[in-house]
């Protein structure tokens, strides 16, 4: 793609400008990124596929060549050939942008052979200090889901981007240098697990991160690259955690610990909840907590559910009737007549119950009587229902009108005619 912008045409100048990988870069990425195979075998012992030593031991998970020193996983199965590929990054600066450079890497392995490695850079991100992404890179195959489908005969160029620009590797290879930006937010040379570009973008643009960041809640910051809601919902507990010095040492732990504490109705800004002297141990009581009032909470349901309609209004009654009372006492004298048809609204719960029994629907038994902002009125003819209507307080229109087993009523249109000509009373009643 063409550059659009003066932006755009001075990142493709400068990108056309960066240095190829370094003899040193190559290897450390052989050594970082790169695979690394002992075959072993009981009868011959193990066969490094890095140098091809070999030497006798007893078998391991993993080992390290007594030649070359490379740290080694141990495959005893006769696969001979191997090939893995993989993605590093090189994070460096070039006037006034930060720069993360994706490189692909394929190893090749085959026992009794040197082993290959083939490096190719597939894309670079361009950050501006204000958080700006700007991506040059290679074009992509029409299989475009697939992170290493890249038309590596392709040039680099400016592209918009794509599912393939997902990959966010954490390993970095080579002296990382960065602008000044992102050192005043807190980065001090070590990226503590996290993908540098992702790191680098939150830096820049949220606040959050920076200030997690620079209290050293290393792992809080990495684990919300993955679960950003979590952080977000629970910054202000994190807050109180910060100003009372607690290091949060294992954030999916700690927020478990928040969820179940707020499932509790613990308080959650109080540090003696928040900021356990044993995480882990806090962790499990809270939990332990939490299911037991999951379970009674389904014992519950459970009883609920074999009571008959009647049962549950009896069990619920009073605390039931005082409630809709309290709530929809204004509008229960509202009465809307139609020559034949009476619309009007439910008096009682005791009437949802005889509603729903009558209907054979769900208006009692889903708690219709119960929920905020709806009007549930029912049309009558000679004292008899004909349709139950649920109104929207909130919109003031009809949500749904439902005859007998939830069927179209026979007068349909003349009951929600009914209905929407006397909204003004309706209304009225919320001033």
């Amino acid at each position: 793609m063409k550059p659009r912008n003066k932006l755009q045409r001075k990142i493709l100048k400068l990108s056309q400008g960066l240095s190829p990988l370094t003899k040193y870069q190559y290897k450390e990425a052989v050594r970082k990124v790169g695979l690394h195979i002992a075959k072993y075998s009981s009868k011959r012992g193990y066969e490094c596929l890095d140098c091809g030593h070999t030497w006798t031991g007893a078998e391991a998970k993993r080992v390290v060549c007594p030649h070359c020193g490379a740290k080694l996983n141990v495959d005893a199965t006769r696969k001979r050939n191997f090939c893995e590929k993989d993605y590093f990054a090189v994070v460096t600066k070039c006037q006034g942008f930060q720069v993360v450079r994706m490189f692909f890497m394929q190893t090749n392995l085959r026992k009794g052979s040197k082993p290959t490695y083939w490096i190719c850079e597939a894309f670079q991100r361009w950050l501006t200090p204000d958080g700006k992404l700007t991506i040059v890179g290679r074009s992509r195959h029409w299989i475009s889901y697939y992170c290493d489908c890249w038309n590596w005969d392709s040039d680099m160029e400016i592209r918009s981007e794509g599912p393939g620009h997902m990959v966010t590797p954490w390993k970095v290879v080579g002296q990382s240098s960065v602008i000044p930006e992102i050192k005043r937010n807190g980065y001090a040379g070590d990226f503590h697990h996290c993908s540098p570009y992702t790191l680098f973008k939150r830096l820049l643009t949220d606040n959050k991160t920076e200030t997690a960041w620079k209290l050293g809640q290393y792992n809080m910051v990495a684990y919300s690259m993955a679960k950003s809601y979590e952080f977000e919902k629970y910054w202000p507990s994190a807050k109180v955690a910060f100003r009372h010095k607690y290091h949060i040492s294992n954030a999916s732990i700690w927020y478990d610990l928040l969820d179940a504490l707020d499932y509790c109705g613990k308080d959650l800004r109080n540090p003696k909840f928040i900021c356990p002297d044993n995480l882990k141990e806090a962790h499990d009581f809270w939990i332990a907590k939490k299911r037991a009032k999951i379970d009674e909470e389904n014992r519950r349901r459970e009883r609920e559910r074999r009571m008959t309609p009647e049962q549950r209004y009896q069990a619920n009654s009073k605390h039931d009737e005082a409630q809709y009372k309290q709530a929809k006492s204004k509008f229960l004298n509202l009465e809307f007549v139609d020559q034949e048809i009476v619309v009007k609204p439910l008096q009682s719960v005791r009437d949802f119950l005889d509603e729903g029994e009558y209907m054979h629907h769900c208006v009692f038994t889903n708690k219709y009587y119960s929920k905020n902002n709806v009007l549930i009125l029912h049309a009558l003819v000679e004292g008899v229902s004909i349709a139950t209507i649920e109104f929207s307080l909130e919109n003031f229109s009809i949500v749904q009108c439902r005859g007998k087993y939830n069927k179209t009523p026979m007068s349909y249109e003349r009951i929600t005619s009914l209905v929407n000509s006397n909204i003004p009373k309706i209304i009225s009643k919320t001033a």
